[in-house]
C-alpha cells in the first residue's frame, strides 16, 4: 500500500504543477494594465426585444427662427432642430444648455418627463416645448 501512496503523491504534484502552469500562462487577460474595465459589455446579450423607438418632432431653424416654434410632445420623445442653411450661424439654447453655433446640421434632445414645459431661444426669437 505505500507502494499506492507515492504513486498518488506523485500524481497529486503533476497535477498541481500543470495547474500552475496553466495560471501563470493565463496572466489576468489584461496585460498588466489595471485600467481595464467592461464598459461596453452588453449585460443583455440574450435580449431578442429590439429597442423601442421613439417618437420625433421635427422643428425648422430659418433665419427668421424656429418653426414651428411651440409644440406639444408626448413623452419620451425626441425633438431634432434641423437647421436649413441659415446665412449666420444659430444657436439652441434650452434649460441651461446651449446647442453648437451653426448654418446647417441639427441638435438632439429627448424630453422623457410628462408634465413639464421648456422655453427655449432660437435665433432671434423664443419658443416652448410642452411635454405630456
Amino acid at each position: 500500500m505505500t507502494g499506492d501512496r507515492g504513486v498518488w503523491r506523485a500524481a497529486a504534484l503533476a497535477a498541481l504543477a500543470a495547474a500552475g502552469i496553466t495560471l501563470a500562462a493565463c496572466g489576468g487577460g489584461n496585460g498588466g494594465n489595471k485600467n481595464v474595465t467592461l464598459e461596453n459589455v452588453n449585460p443583455n446579450v440574450n435580449a431578442t426585444e429590439a429597442p423601442q423607438e421613439r417618437p420625433v418632432q421635427e422643428i425648422r431653424v430659418t433665419d427668421q427662427g424656429c418653426d414651428p416654434a411651440n409644440v406639444t410632445i408626448k413623452a419620451r420623445t425626441r425633438v431634432v432642430w434641423k437647421w436649413e442653411n441659415t446665412s449666420s450661424p444659430i444657436a439652441i439654447m434650452l434649460a441651461g444648455q446651449k446647442s453648437p453655433e451653426q448654418t446647417t446640421g441639427e441638435y438632439t434632445r429627448d424630453f422623457d418627463q410628462a408634465g413639464l414645459s421648456f422655453p427655449y431661444q432660437c435665433g432671434p426669437m423664443t419658443g416652448r416645448i410642452v411635454v405630456e
